[in-house]
């Protein structure tokens, strides 16, 4: 449940992206891989942590919630509700419940869940420490405490390849610096932790849980012509309503965690002008490219975790 209260994720284009961002998430197969690595079983109860519209559920009901029992919960009041009218798409009638509440304070008993789950949300705590002694908290003896999270601050600093001209190695170095101070920032404001994902495995051995283990989501980030996968199509169309858009960006949350971060007003203004700069004469060629086919991007492999641990 996100700290940082300007975002409201039940709102325009927080939902639009949450909803979006999980469409081609993982893969299939990987899901069913994930779901006998945990190991999943049927019958048991999960607890879904800042669930959201019920992801985990719809994603992993077909592998534990046959005579099992699912509990979603997350501090939007409107998520909840469209998350509980859309369970009947997947709960094939077993025992679904969603209710608002605080990852401080879990509205659950001692050693209540088989397995709980969370998923993008301890990036967004100021204490994701606190979550985690509470996760555990309500999963029973020799239950699983499950992680979903991404190291968002190592996929920005990655350099791809694609069909777009490349800015020039001083510039690079100063995107990259500035995306790092905003992380620092980020963290120092209580907004949360970009790399979080890296981190998990040891905030869950701190908290006390055992044998913990990481897998990466095996999805590859590939644009290329003929564009014939259901995530290229969908990664196609956000590149092209992005780039339709007119409407200004907004800096003022990103300079802010810059500062706090300890960047300063010049160093901003420079990383700004190269932004701007840069994005106005990509507008034309992203379009040109787009109507043409020649557009192509690939930024290789994802930095998106499942880690697991288990209360003993």
């Amino acid at each position: 449940m996100p700290e940082n209260k300007k975002v409201d994720w039940a709102e325009g284009k927080w939902k639009e992206h949450l909803i979006e961002a999980r469409k081609y998430l993982w893969r299939e197969d990987s899901v069913e891989m994930f779901a006998k690595w945990l190991p999943l079983k049927q019958g048991m109860r999960m607890v879904d942590v800042g669930c959201g519209l019920g992801y985990n559920g719809w994603t992993y009901a077909k592998y534990f919630l046959s005579g099992g029992s699912y509990f979603g919960i997350d501090i939007s009041e409107k998520l909840i509700k469209e998350a509980l009218e859309n369970s009947h798409n997947w709960s094939n009638g077993e025992k679904v419940d969603f209710q608002v509440g605080n990852v401080y304070d879990l509205p659950y008993e001692n050693n209540f869940a088989d397995i709980t789950i969370c998923q993008t949300l301890l990036m967004h705590l100021e204490h994701p420490e606190k979550a985690l002694t509470e996760m555990k908290r309500v999963t029973k003896l020799g239950g699983l405490i499950v992680c979903v999270e991404p190291d968002n601050l190592s996929s920005s600093l990655r350099v791809g390849y694609s069909s777009l001209p490349e800015i020039s190695i001083e510039e690079r170095l100063l995107l990259h610096k500035v995306k790092l101070t905003v992380c620092e920032g980020k963290k120092k404001l209580g907004y949360g932790d970009s790399a979080i994902g890296i981190k998990i495995p040891k905030l869950m051995q701190d908290v006390g849980l055992e044998g913990i283990e990481m897998r990466n989501n095996d999805i590859c980030h590939l644009i290329q012509y003929p564009y014939e996968t259901e995530k290229q199509k969908q990664n196609l169309e956000m590149i092209k309503k992005q780039n339709e858009k007119t409407e200004k960006a907004d800096y003022s949350n990103t300079k802010k965690m810059f500062l706090a971060g300890g960047g300063t007003e010049y160093m901003f203004r420079k990383y700004k002008k190269i932004v701007l700069n840069y994005s106005s004469k990509m507008k034309k060629i992203i379009k040109e490219q787009l109507e043409s086919d020649s557009f192509f991007s690939c930024y290789g492999g994802s930095n998106f975790f499942i880690i697991r641990g288990k209360k003993s």
